[in-house]
């Protein structure tokens, strides 16, 4: 099974319609690169649009669409700034049912992943950090025992927000999810190794893990900053997991990816780009199966 994931998109829409232009023909591309993959999966780790605005969702599906690529989304806390959840509900989990509400959250299987969607945003609030409702944990403690219980070799939990302490920038004001402890006390009774949390919003790659109880961290950086993605690889050799960089080697195509990097602002890029892309450790992970 191929898994690949896509770091906070941030797909906006720009006042100067040259940026608008610069932004259908990056994502056209990327999304291109991202369907010759041919992966059974194509999920994008929140932030996937600049405001949350239903335009933006459905365009950004549209573009998606007619380069090959059948996008699954779960919630960033962009997607969450200015509409309710339930508003924007039917461009989130693909074609999977939310396991509570208004939360979007739902649980899968794809080949040998058992696969949890979770979602640690606030909706309509000017906190950006992390938090899961006590109705969702309850349900990741049940998809962990179930997995626990199972056969299937692979847990993969997917969130927006990192858990503290564990992946780059996550021990700082508002870069994790704040009640991280209740999170890492339901990933403690995990029984069956390995398992991977995957997460984006800090914009960075970065690898952490394993912790003591198995748990291998990934987080994917932001395309536009790093200029990649991520590619999970399940079979029965093992997991492996690797940054793919984006081919920029067409040179209107590199002009846009700039184009619209910058016009996101100087808070997109506080950080230099080399920073964000990671170390050598920071892009490739080889789990073998036990």
């Amino acid at each position: 099974m191929r898994l690949i994931v896509l770091g906070d998109l941030h797909f906006s829409t720009y006042q100067n319609q040259a940026e608008n232009a610069a932004r259908d023909r990056f994502f056209e591309g990327f999304f291109r690169q991202v369907a010759a993959h041919k992966a059974d999966l194509v999920i994008a780790i929140g932030d996937t649009t600049e405001g949350g605005f239903v335009d933006q969702l459905a365009y950004q599906t549209e573009i998606a669409r007619q380069a090959g690529v059948d996008l699954v989304r779960i919630l960033g806390n962009h997607d969450a700034y200015n509409l309710d959840k339930s508003e924007i509900a039917r461009f989130f989990l693909g074609e999977h049912t939310s396991a509570g509400s208004p939360d979007l959250y739902t649980g899968f299987e794809a080949g040998p992943v058992r696969c949890l969607l979770l979602d640690t945003t606030r909706s309509k609030n000017p906190n950006w950090s992390g938090f899961v409702s006590d109705e969702q944990l309850a349900w990741l403690g049940q998809q962990i025992a179930a997995h626990n219980r199972g056969d299937l070799p692979y847990l993969v939990v997917i969130g927006h927000h990192p858990i503290f302490g564990t992946t780059d920038y996550s021990a700082n004001r508002w870069y994790n999810i704040e009640d991280s402890r209740p999170i890492q006390a339901e990933f403690a009774k995990l029984e069956r190794q390995p398992a991977f949390y995957l997460c984006g919003h800090n914009h960075s790659n970065s690898l952490a893990g394993p912790d003591a109880q198995g748990w291998y961290y990934v987080q994917v950086g932001a395309p536009l900053l790093c200029h990649s993605y991520g590619l999970f690889t399940f079979d029965e050799a093992g997991a492996r997991f690797e940054t793919v960089d984006i081919d920029l080697s067409d040179p209107a195509f590199r002009a846009a990816s700039e184009t619209i990097r910058l016009a996101q602002g100087e808070g997109f890029n506080g950080r230099p780009l080399a920073e964000m892309y990671g170390l050598d450790r920071d892009h490739r992970l080889v789990v073998p199966r036990r």
